[in-house]
């Protein structure tokens, strides 16, 4: 199949998948909000004696980045959501293999959930970024959406001892460093126009076109013979959608094999994925550097 082909017949998976990590991510935070919620509130000399029960609650500190602790159960938290992505892949997690690279898996959850998230919010905070009500209103309402209305997304975080407030709170700490990367983005383009992609210059030839259509058509024959076949196990469902999809597309011309009539369509298709994939590629190597950049400027400690 080809890359667009895959993205619509798995639209729904993918979508399943965004759900997961937004579950994931404020289940992380909800428990650390649970584990707040049952310290007793005290003042005055019991003071210093409650901060090293939050410390002990929380576990050994295992990283700090300057100065900004980072506790064994919260590294154990997130490797619980990672090991869930990896059996939902149907990976078998008491095989060797999974034994052997749980060690280098801990270090890649760190890295991602924790070390390089705080790098970048640290930088924007210290830059200023801010947030308005609307874009926290905003990423409410996709969240809420994503797990079917705003009245399950609450019953389902009050169920982890999390409010309206701490989704809040979560969503203020991602669009900090949401808006901060996206800004960091602009203004290196904007410094270097030179690399900047533009769609309309990107080049195809007539051969890669072509190449594209049979794909593209041996597929569209392929579901049509999936939907003719009586196999229970098939995701008909899902497969019905994709054929309705590439009907509403490319109209006839998929049935009558006539690359002509969709010719210049498949061309701004195929050179919009094309600039998007550059244009991905070229933040990552950007927002690569500027990490590591953080990385020189900060101080960090890790003790697994």
């Amino acid at each position: 199949m080809t890359e667009q082909s895959k993205k619509l017949l798995l639209s729904a998976r993918y979508t399943a998948i965004a759900i997961i990590v937004v579950i994931a991510s404020l289940f992380l935070i909800a428990c650390d909000n649970g584990e707040d919620m049952a310290q007793p509130e005290e003042t005055g000399e019991n003071e210093e004696a409650i901060d090293q029960d939050e410390v002990t609650e929380n576990g050994e500190v295992i990283a700090t980045v300057n100065d900004e602790e980072i506790y064994r159960t919260e590294l154990e938290q997130a490797m619980e959501q990672e090991m869930m992505q990896y059996q939902m892949q149907g990976v078998d997690l008491e095989s060797d293999e999974m034994a052997e690279m749980l060690d280098e898996l801990e270090e890649q959850v760190l890295e991602n959930y924790f070390i390089v998230p705080t790098l970048v919010r640290q930088k924007a905070e210290e830059e200023g970024i801010t947030i308005s009500e609307e874009e926290i209103e905003a990423r409410f309402q996709e969240y809420a959406e994503a797990f079917g209305g705003e009245e399950e997304l609450l019953d389902q975080m009050a169920q982890v001892n999390m409010s309206r407030e701490d989704i809040d709170q979560d969503i203020v700490r991602e669009l900090t460093v949401q808006n901060y990367l996206d800004q960091y983005m602009e203004d290196y383009l904007e410094e270097n126009p030179e690399e900047k992609v533009v769609e309309e210059e990107i080049e195809l030839t007539t051969a890669e076109l072509e190449e594209h259509y049979e794909q593209l058509r041996a597929e569209y024959l392929e579901v049509q013979e999936m939907l003719e076949e009586d196999d229970p196990e098939m995701p008909l469902e899902q497969i019905e959608v994709y054929y309705q999809q590439l009907v509403e597309r490319y109209g006839e011309a998929l049935e009558e094999d006539d690359f002509e009539a969709i010719k210049p369509q498949l061309e701004e298709e195929i050179r919009h994925q094309m600039a998007e994939q550059m244009k991905e590629e070229k933040v990552q190597r950007v927002l690569s550097e500027l990490v590591s950049q953080l990385r020189e400027e900060s101080d960090i400690e890790i003790d697994l």
